[in-house]
């Protein structure tokens, strides 16, 4: 990809900081918090995921539905607005199974990113969903995958992370 100054990026922020005790200079990206979701069918043996291109991947990926938090809302404001905009599906055609407690730090070494990590379920299998909101330069579509073909796709850890947490709780 083509090189940037800093004052060019739109959504990160490069910062550095002395190391407080070896003081040596750290660089890393300031980024906004972000939510993750884990919707499955209402049987429970397939999820909804997402397919698009990611410059990580020089190519297209399968991901749970995911999203930066607005500035003005909560976590899990994000979570059903994201949802809505990526996969049609509304607030009301969900049912809401779990959250993890705090937002994790998806990379700590280079950014003060944090993803917040839910779980929902389709309340009924004849759900139509809305037409897709989606912002600005997104391109993507969605695909319900059963469980054990997940992993034989281009997936992303926050993928696999919910998946993994969903057989666990």
């Amino acid at each position: 990809g083509k090189e940037m100054t800093t004052n060019e990026l739109k959504f990160l922020r490069v910062r550095v900081e002395k190391h407080p005790t070896t003081d040596t200079t750290l660089e890393y990206l300031e980024h906004h918090n972000a939510i993750a979701v884990l919707i499955l069918d209402e049987k429970e043996e397939k999820v909804l995921l997402v397919n698009q291109y990611r410059p990580g991947n020089r190519g297209n990926l399968y991901e749970v539905p995911a999203g930066l938090i607005d500035a003005n809302e909560d976590a899990l404001e994000a979570m059903y607005r994201e949802v809505l905009e990526e996969t049609g599906y509304k607030k009301e055609d969900l049912e809401f199974i779990y959250r993890y407690p705090k937002g994790l730090l998806i990379s700590p070494g280079y950014t003060t990113e944090t993803l917040n990590f839910f779980i929902v379920k389709l309340k009924n299998q004849g759900i139509i969903p809305e037409e897709q909101q989606l912002d600005h330069g997104e391109d993507l579509f969605t695909e319900w995958v059963a469980f054990d073909k997940v992993e034989t796709l281009d997936v992303d850890m926050k993928t696999v992370f919910l998946l993994n947490l969903y057989k666990n709780i």
